[in-house]
């Protein structure tokens, strides 16, 4: 039924329980799906316009094409688990009655993508993340498809819960003064972006919205555009376009720059990114 391997499909999942003290993280992309669960921490997580408010038990979701990061409000200790991995993985165990990956796609970019869980839901989730951490340690043989059992346990366990969902309480609203200047970056992406275009376009001193973007999200504003522009990047090389043309068209003005920052963000070039993504 799969056309990997077992030892391809494990390493295609990547598992992390990491405590760690606060630091800086900027905004950045992921070559697939990421479940974030938080354990501890004053957490504010950003995905795309939308902020959101965690405690303990929060889950987030996130595909490839959602930029996405945590900002913290204190330095209490932060911990927490994530598992990324590779959607097309899972796509042959889609039924007619479970996708295990609609909670990540059958959705608006940068909206619902937290799920607040009850008290028997938390231990769930927990049981099966912690479950999963144990059988990386293991060498046993039939390692390799306890974990991807588990993986599907876990997806079907999550839809289950994105589905029953009932409305939490709103994402955080954005700051009054940035809602505006980030919906014209969204919607001019491919654009001259510059901070004088801003400053002039929105009669506000470029230094003070460095200021108030870094004081908000944590991150820059280059930072959220270059993730931005990387973002649409991956949707027309996955459509067909050639990388000078996704380069062209996502506002990268040098082609050099383009690949480099591909790079950075995603961990490989443009070819190497339509190879593994052609439609």
């Amino acid at each position: 039924m799969l056309s990997q391997s077992l030892e391809q499909i494990d390493q295609s999942i990547k598992y992390l329980h990491a405590t760690k003290s606060v630091q800086k993280i900027d905004f950045h992309l992921h070559a697939g799906c990421e479940i974030y669960f938080l354990i501890q921490g004053d957490v504010r997580y950003f995905v795309e316009k939308t902020a959101y408010s965690l405690q303990y038990g929060d889950l987030i979701l996130t595909n490839e094409h959602e930029i996405h990061k945590p900002s913290f409000n204190s330095d209490v200790t932060y911990e927490r688990v994530t598992i990324e991995f590779d959607p097309l993985l899972f796509k042959p165990f889609v039924t007619e009655g479970m996708d295990p990956l609609a909670c990540f796609y059958n959705r608006p970019l940068g909206q619902k993508n937290k799920l607040k869980l009850t008290v028997k839901e938390t231990s769930q989730v927990m049981e099966l993340f912690m479950k999963y951490g144990t059988l990386m340690r293991s060498g046993a043989s039939g390692t390799a498809i306890l974990k991807l059992s588990c993986m599907l346990e876990l997806l079907v366990a999550i839809n289950r819960i994105y589905l029953s969902q009932k409305p939490i309480e709103p994402a955080l609203a954005l700051h009054h003064k940035l809602t505006p200047i980030l919906d014209y970056i969204d919607l001019h992406i491919h654009e001259d972006l510059s901070l004088e275009l801003l400053q002039n376009r929105f009669y506000v001193n470029k230094y003070h919205l460095l200021r108030q973007f870094k004081e908000y999200t944590g991150s820059t504003v280059h930072e959220y555009i270059m993730t931005k522009r990387i973002s649409l990047a991956k949707r027309h090389l996955a459509e067909g376009s050639s990388v000078l043309e996704a380069c062209m068209r996502c506002g990268f003005n040098e082609y050099t720059s383009f690949l480099r920052i591909f790079k950075k963000k995603t961990g490989m070039l443009p070819k190497e990114y339509q190879k593994g993504n052609r439609p």
